[in-house]
């Protein structure tokens, strides 16, 4: 099956290394490092193979986990294997990370051994794990955003938490004396968006997944509402266009009882030991809320040595919401030397890229229903009559906290013990919209 593991760091470093046939030679990770470093594109396969030699990898969180054989193995179940290694590396280390990895490499290499017999998949549950491995997790300390609250059983002053609260490992347990008893919930959406230069959407699609990693003993059962108008399919969708939730498609955990979902959108699970994805779903076209931002590009170009570019960005989310971490790249002509930058705000900065020939635009904060302005002078070593069309299309990046474009909520969030007492355990929920791919054409 398989003959080495071994995790890279996004510089190539070693991480951790594990040999279990000897029949591969050796120094394949500073191999595997190289072939993807030279690859053509920026997207290598994979799957790779190199002298008789295949490498399977996935990255996550800047890792490459990768394992290498010689035999015709299903390279599905490869990938499907080292997902499921990531997801326990994250499970008891609390946190997906270089740091994290370094600091517990003990308990990664024993959870290697636990994993994987002479190269053959022995176990992968969280749960069945626990009894098996035996050393402690080093925690990590990090400095992250707040996480709201989604039930009412806090104090006033509880009602946010640090996002990092929920990078705790499951190897504490949390039948130990002392411990909270907690249940994170997350609601996560991916934007893929291409709007032409007329202002025209020519593509939006939306990814969303509901995720949850629970702290709670005993396994109680945990009844999740969502929003009621919830539609499968486009033929059964709302005909006001913009009502309700219509989803294209969704797909559930094993542990989901779908008939309860069927009947009133409803999600009754009885959760396993880690984080897990409960429910992922897509939608496409128009979705509850409008597009969060919008933007307009006006460009000069009278003066022969240099171009004048200003940038009107829209936040149309609601002003109650703001987008953070928001990136704008501006593709600017090859022939740019420098660029000077005027901006309009605090917490906004603006590099030139000369090996890339990007112009990045930063604003740290943007709040909803603001307007926000920058202008840029290109100046160019020589200019032609197709100068002006190397600038674009504008592409962005950003994160908005506590805002679902697809107007998905939880309506409610009961646990139940197997006694049939319900109980009220911490419970915090957090709504996360991520741009996948926002280009917007110029």
């Amino acid at each position: 099956m398989l003959s080495q593991f071994f995790i890279l760091s996004s510089r190539g470093d070693t991480i951790a290394f594990r040999d279990y046939r000897g029949d591969v030679v050796r120094g394949t990770a500073e191999i595997f490092y190289r072939k993807i470093k030279a690859w053509p594109s920026s997207l290598p396969p994979p799957i790779l193979n190199v002298e008789g030699i295949h490498f399977i990898y996935i990255r996550r969180n800047g890792l490459y986990f990768v394992c290498t054989t010689k035999f015709n193995v299903a390279p599905t179940f490869i990938i499907e294997l080292l997902g499921r290694i990531a997801s326990l590396c994250k499970d008891y280390c609390g946190v997906l990370n270089e740091e994290a990895i370094r600091l517990n490499f003990v308990l990664v290499y024993e959870l290697l051994d636990e994993i994987l017999d002479f190269g053959y998949p022995q176990v992968t549950s969280t749960e069945a794990l626990k009894a098996c491995v035996l050393n402690k997790p080093v925690e990590l300390s990090t400095d992250s955003t707040s996480m709201k609250v989604g039930a009412l059983n806090q104090t006033r002053e509880q009602r946010t938490l640090p996002s990092s609260a929920a990078n705790k490992s499951v190897a504490f347990g949390s039948d130990n004396a002392g411990d909270k008893h907690e249940l994170f919930v997350d609601l996560l959406e991916r934007m893929t968006v291409l709007i032409g230069a007329n202002g025209t959407v020519l593509r939006a699609d939306l990814d969303g997944a509901v995720q949850m990693k629970s702290f709670l003993p005993g396994s109680p059962e945990i009844r999740l509402g969502l929003s009621e108008d919830i539609t499968i399919g486009r033929s059964s969708a709302s005909p006001g266009g913009g009502i309700g939730v219509p989803l294209d498609d969704c797909n559930f955990h094993e542990f989901v009882k779908v008939e309860e979902f069927e009947k009133d959108r409803t999600l009754a699970i009885t959760p396993p030991e880690g984080e897990f994805t409960v429910m992922r779903y897509r939608l496409a076209g128009d979705f509850h809320h409008k597009l969060p931002f919008q933007l307009l590009m006006m460009v000069d170009d009278n003066d022969p040595r240099s171009l004048e570019v200003v940038l009107k960005l829209r936040c149309d989310v609601p002003a109650e919401h703001h987008a953070t971490n928001l990136l704008v790249r501006l593709p600017v002509p090859k022939a740019t030397t420098s660029v000077s930058s005027t901006l309009n705000g605090s917490g906004q900065s603006a590099e030139f890229k000369s090996a890339d020939k990007v112009q990045v635009w930063k604003l740290r904060r943007c709040p909803g229903g603001s307007e926000q302005s920058a202008r840029f002078r290109l100046n160019v070593s020589e200019k032609g009559r197709s100068t002006r069309k190397e600038i674009g299309p504008v592409s962005l990046e950003f994160e908005i906290p506590m805002f679902l474009c697809s107007g998905m909520n939880i309506r409610y969030l009961r646990v139940t013990e197997r006694g049939g007492r319900t109980y009220t355990p911490f419970r915090w929920v957090r709504y996360i919209t991520h741009s996948d791919s926002y280009v917007i054409r110029t």
